[in-house]
């Protein structure tokens, strides 16, 4: 490497964004690594990519709608074209340029040269024509000049440069926040080409991130049924926007990062929920799926929106429903949120239908109450020679969300622990210890009866589940719970020393301290007709 003679060439990269910016283009001064060498001019031209939509096979009478649906009763939905017009400032802003080359094409491929433009226009960029090969040029747009000065020539490889960008904790995620002139959106575009004299190639930069905006609308029976709140919340959210995302194919970023919910926000339907930003989140396609069976066939972690409606009465929660809307191309088989693409969906909800998998209203089955045995003809029995099938009395209904803080809940926040309880009857191991305020997690599911504690155990609404009606929604509801995080969930059985819990995405069961904090749903007894199933 030493002894070779190293041509570095000038590429001029002529940026086309007359018709997109109103920018001024301005030379300012860059700051470049690499070996010197003798300067070729070379021309490069970038272009914005504008944004897309996702694919259909045409549109209805020449409108906007790219395709819609109407899953039995219940959800309607349509997706909307986005017009082809100029894009917020904000989608089309460039402030500077990042410009990278490494020897080669293939992951282990190492960097030769990079340099930062702190300008709107690019120019001069000296580029290294050792090798024979092709190169990969990649040019990265909208971040600082130090967020790649940790990159070393000849040690970074181009699979630890994909591996970059911003982590959910970072202001702005997931989009670069610069702390004096706000958010910017990344762009990038990436060529393969032999450098030398007189090479053109055009490098089209794409967003890196989905933009997705979403209106919900009520039918009148709906909002008749549920009138008191209405929240909407995106879930399952990549939490890192990687600086390099074009070009990926499925599944990515798969099992490489961890998966996080955006903030649950308040709406009043009819509403819209407008900018929001998306990491890249990419599937392969799931053959056979219907639109009613979209969330059973959804990968467990598919980008998806979830609409929470419920009914309070003097402060108790006393009916929900929930739906789960994932993302995607379509409405069956694609479950991708792909860079550079705008998302608009309008969702109309028109009542409940247990038959779509979107209706996420969890009634496992009878799982609450005491455990008892059963006649043939369906009468109770306390002989058990006469006891064909064993359950409980009650069927149950699981709240709407988690109940505890991001993080989780200690079930012990000070005392001691209160001795051995029933492995099966929650509702008896709550009531039992209502006035216990040490007791954490089961305080939160008191909190949910309203201010006031119920006189009887009859009165008690929501109660902390046993370790046995834990494990029994855990074997109903594998797939539905494949949606809640990959954490253990707090039961209101304890030993005398350790509580109960239930690792909700794989059935494990064991006792834990009670000083950690872990996640906790809490459970009702359905009254009479209410039972869906």
């Amino acid at each position: 490497m030493a002894d070779m003679k190293q041509f570095i060439h000038i590429i001029s990269l002529i940026i086309l964004l007359g018709a997109c910016t109103d920018e001024k283009y301005t030379d300012t001064s860059s700051s470049r690594e690499g070996e010197p060498g003798k300067l070729v001019p070379v021309e490069l031209a970038l272009n914005i990519q504008p944004v897309q939509s996702p694919l259909s096979s045409g549109t209805k009478a020449g409108g906007n709608v790219v395709t819609s649906t109407q899953v039995c009763k219940g959800l309607e939905i349509s997706m909307v074209k986005t017009p082809v017009t100029r894009s917020s400032s904000l989608e089309q802003e460039i402030k500077n340029f990042w410009v990278f080359q490494f020897d080669g094409t293939v992951p282990s491929s190492k960097l030769v040269i990079k340099q930062f433009i702190d300008s709107n226009s690019v120019k001069d960029v000296l580029l290294n024509d050792e090798q024979a090969t092709k190169s990969r040029i990649i040019v990265i747009a909208n971040t600082a000049e130090s967020t790649f000065s940790s990159l070393s020539i000849d040690e970074t490889s181009l699979a630890d440069f994909e591996n970059m960008g911003i982590l959910s904790g970072n202001a702005g995620f997931p989009l670069f926040n610069d702390p004096t002139d706000g958010d910017r959106i990344i762009l990038a575009g990436s060529t393969d080409l032999v450098v030398s004299v007189g090479k053109q190639a055009d490098i089209m930069l794409y967003r890196t991130v989905a933009r997705v905006k979403i209106n919900i609308s009520l039918s009148n029976e709906m909002q008749a049924e549920y009138p008191s709140a209405w929240t909407c919340q995106l879930m399952n959210i990549p939490e890192k926007s990687f600086y390099y995302s074009v070009g990926r194919t499925a599944a990515f970023p798969g099992e490489t990062v961890k998966y996080i919910n955006y903030t649950q926000q308040q709406i009043v339907p009819p509403a819209t929920i407008d900018d929001l930003y998306l990491p890249v989140n990419i599937h392969q396609p799931v053959p056979f799926t219907s639109p009613d069976r979209r969330v059973t066939n959804a990968p467990s972690d598919a980008t998806f929106l979830q609409l929470v409606g419920i009914q309070i009465a003097e402060g108790v929660i006393v009916k929900s429903v929930v739906y789960q809307v994932h993302l995607g191309s379509n409405f069956t088989d694609n479950y991708s949120i792909s860079p550079n693409y705008s998302y608009t969906y309008n969702i109309r909800v028109t009542g409940e239908n247990s038959d779509d998998s979107r209706v996420i209203k969890f009634e496992p089955g009878y799982f609450g109450g005491e455990l008892k045995m059963y006649k043939a003809n369906g009468s109770e029995t306390t002989v058990s020679s006469e006891a064909v099938s064993w359950r409980y009395e009650k069927p149950i209904e699981v709240y709407i969300s988690d109940v505890n803080s991001p993080g989780g809940v200690k079930w012990l926040g000070e005392g001691s622990m209160p001795a051995v309880n029933s492995f099966t009857n929650g509702r008896q191991n709550t009531w039992d210890l209502r006035n216990a305020t040490g007791y954490l997690a089961m305080q939160q599911c008191l909190r949910l009866n309203g201010t006031t504690l119920p006189a009887t155990i009859d009165d008690l609404v929501w109660y902390m589940p046993s370790y046995g009606e834990s494990l029994c929604i855990y074997v109903v509801g594998s797939n539905t719970l494949k949606t809640l995080p990959d954490t253990y969930y707090w039961s209101s059985t304890t030993n005398g020393t350790y509580a109960w819990g239930t690792q909700v995405w794989t059935g494990a069961s064991e006792p834990l301290s009670p000083t950690q904090s872990y996640n906790l749903r809490c459970i009702k007894d359905l009254k009479p007709g209410e039972a869906t199933f």
